[in-house]
């Protein structure tokens, strides 16, 4: 990078036009060296309900409003929504597994993290919300990278999206740490910006353009 912005730009832009769009709807799989992540599938429910009841208290400090229902009839009812959400391109949710060393277990796989993209918007934004939670068990392990990393470049790349942002209470030392290594930017704080727990809770805001995310913050 020679430190010209209009170089810097050039080189984006000539990218972006030569990707080509690999998204394969409910269909998609992301890879990393430990994990599986996909969409929900119909038959996810058990695990996904598991999963939820294990971190009913670890999701409830950072769930917007109500955390979800654990139910099997509400993770169903989830399910189905996220499936035609993902479909629509309005909302992109996955699930992580851990990959399967040789045989795969017997039963249903835990859901071990869940990353999504929300509220999505097209035009002249072509933005999106960045989430994620990580099972209590698997905290500390390194999961949550891999797990959102793999979200934000199908994000940047196959979903087309430009900008991410991420909102996050002040006291998540973890989570301003993992969006920072992942090159977000602090972009001020958000007084009472959303209900948790039945109160409005400040957030720090954090961003992320395509841009950043190919080839480094753009010189100054």
């Amino acid at each position: 990078m020679d430190g010209d912005p209009c170089k810097w730009c050039d080189c984006w832009m000539a990218k972006r036009k030569s990707e080509r769009p690999t998204r394969n709807g409910l269909g998609t799989r992301l890879l990393t060296p430990r994990l599986l992540l996909r969409p929900p599938a119909e038959d996810h429910g058990a695990s996904i309900a598991r999963a939820l009841r294990r971190n009913a208290a670890h999701l409830a400090r950072v769930s917007p409003s109500v955390p979800p229902s654990s139910s099997l009839v509400a993770v169903a009812q989830r399910v189905a929504a996220e499936r035609r959400e993902f479909t629509r391109g309005t909302t992109f949710a996955f699930y992580a597994f851990i990959r399967a060393a040789a045989a795969p277990p017997a039963g249903p796989p835990d859901v071990v993290a869940k990353v999504v993209l929300s509220g999505v918007h097209r035009g002249a934004l072509q933005g999106a919300y960045l989430g994620y939670w990580v099972d209590a068990r698997h905290e500390g392990q390194g999961l949550a990278y891999e797990a959102v990393r793999a979200v934000i470049e199908f994000a940047m790349t196959d979903a087309r999206l430009h900008r991410l942002q991420a909102a996050i209470q002040p006291w998540n030392a973890r989570s301003v740490a993992l969006v920072r290594r992942l090159g977000f930017r602090h972009e001020g704080l958000a007084r009472r910006y959303l209900d948790v727990g039945g109160d409005w809770q400040d957030h720090e805001i954090y961003a992320l353009t395509s841009e950043e995310w190919l080839y480094g913050p753009a010189p100054v």
